[in-house]
This record gives C-alpha cells, sequence and structure tokens, in this order.
C-alpha cells in the first residue's frame, strides 16, 4: 500500500516539506503508528501508518512534496 499525502492532510497548503522520519527503511510499522512528520508553511503534521508491514521509504528528508504525492509504501 502507498502512503499518499493527500490534500486531508495538508489542508489548504499546496506543498509541505518532510521534516523528519520518525521510523528506519525497512522496519516493521503498526497500524496508526506515526511514520513522518511534514511542515508546511503554517503546521507541522503528522502522518500515520494506514496499515501494518515492513516500510519502504520513498521521500527523503528535506523533500517538497505536493498533494498526492507517494511518500512511502507498506508491504
Amino acid at each position: 500500500m502507498d502512503v499518499v499525502v493527500n490534500q486531508d492532510i495538508l489542508g489548504s497548503e499546496t506543498e509541505a516539506d518532510i521534516s523528519e522520519w520518525l521510523i528506519e527503511d525497512g522496519s516493521e510499522v503498526t497500524a496508526g503508528q506515526a511514520l513522518v512528520e511534514l511542515e508546511t508553511s503554517k503546521v507541522q503534521v503528522e502522518v500515520t501508518s494506514p496499515m501494518a508491514g515492513v516500510i519502504t521509504l520513498i521521500a527523503a528528508e528535506g523533500d517538497v512534496i505536493e498533494p498526492g504525492a507517494i511518500i512511502a509504501r507498506i508491504a
């Protein structure tokens, strides 16, 4: 399953920076676990895991992402 940053997460913002990954690439995650912190010009938001599994990071800390961007995959 793809971890997608959508407009619901970003609110009215059009882009966000990946400020910090809270997990390591290849680690096991649980549903609802905090994965990453995103920073917009207005707020910092946390993205949680939609499911349990092993995560593969696609985006890196410091990357600027837009709505619809896939930042990781969980299998």
